[in-house]
């Protein structure tokens, strides 16, 4: 593998070392070119599962691309879209697709089981 895809893999996991599993979402400013929205939506999904951990199933990359299959579990003690605190544990798992240049993602995109997880929270 090239130093550059080494590279590439290592500023993914930031996403779910930094910014969900240490609850670090500002780290969204040293990761993406546009971390404004990121950072907002990371902040706020922590606010009703705040104890949330993700775990990198498996990551690929190739070249300026980087997939990632994760998965992620913790519990609903804030309130998420319409629904009150439950206090149940959820688990969800999904994928996020970037392109990096410049040792920053430029372009990323994830797609999550969020109907699974409204089911678990009583949806």
């Amino acid at each position: 593998m090239s130093d550059l895809m080494s590279k590439n893999k290592a500023l993914m996991l930031r996403i779910y070392e930094e910014m969900w599993n240490k609850g670090m979402p500002a780290s969204a400013v040293e990761i993406f070119n546009q971390p404004e929205g990121v950072e907002r939506f990371v902040s706020q999904f922590l606010l009703s599962f705040p104890d949330l951990q993700h775990t990198v199933e498996e990551m690929i990359a190739d070249g300026d691309r980087v997939a990632v299959r994760f998965s992620a579990q913790g519990t609903h003690t804030g309130m998420w879209m319409y629904f009150a605190p439950t206090g149940k544990p959820i688990q969800y798992t999904g994928v996020t697709w970037a392109r990096i240049a410049e040792n920053m993602i430029v372009e990323h995109h994830t797609w999550w089981d969020k109907a699974s997880l409204i089911e678990q929270i009583g949806g």
